[in-house]
């Protein structure tokens, strides 16, 4: 089988399986394609990038998703996002290539929902733990869920 580095470059692709490994820096994430190219993630960086994009090992499989290293701050990030185009690398944006704006009205339904998805995780489990939350927290927490979805 074939296997794609990350270090190589971003690679779009149909999973069609995971697996867990065993490599030389511990546990991983075997993402096959649906061409049979296996693409290596530590675990810790898989488990992640699944949970941001809202899938588990189980849930991926059939999807396409670009993974892709990112060096920032001198440090190596494995990232993963939804969509694409399988066997395209991904778009970068650039200053010249910024998104749409959103609709005013997209953007106050989306915060709305993320201001309910704060209160929700973020407020019940602190109640759950006995934390003290207070508005700041959840409208930091909201702020972040916004930001991430109106990219």
């Amino acid at each position: 089988m074939a296997f794609h580095k990350l270090s190589d470059g971003p690679i779009t692709m149909v999973v069609a399986a995971v697996k867990n490994t065993e490599g030389n820096f511990g546990p991983q994430f075997c993402f096959t394609s649906t061409d049979g190219t296996d693409v290596y993630v530590s675990e810790m960086a898989g488990a992640k990038g699944l949970a941001r994009i809202n899938l588990t090992p189980e849930t991926v499989v059939g999807k396409t998703v670009t993974f892709e290293q990112v060096k920032k701050d001198g440090k190596t990030y494995t990232n993963l996002s939804a969509g694409g185009t399988p066997g395209a690398a991904p778009a970068t944006r650039t200053a010249s290539t910024a998104a749409p704006a959103m609709a005013f009205e997209d953007l106050v339904t989306l915060y709305s929902r993320c201001v309910e998805a704060a209160i929700q995780h973020l407020g019940k489990r602190c109640e759950q733990a006995e934390i003290p939350v207070d508005g700041s927290a959840i409208q930091a927490a909201a702020a972040t869920l916004f930001i991430r979805g109106s990219k």
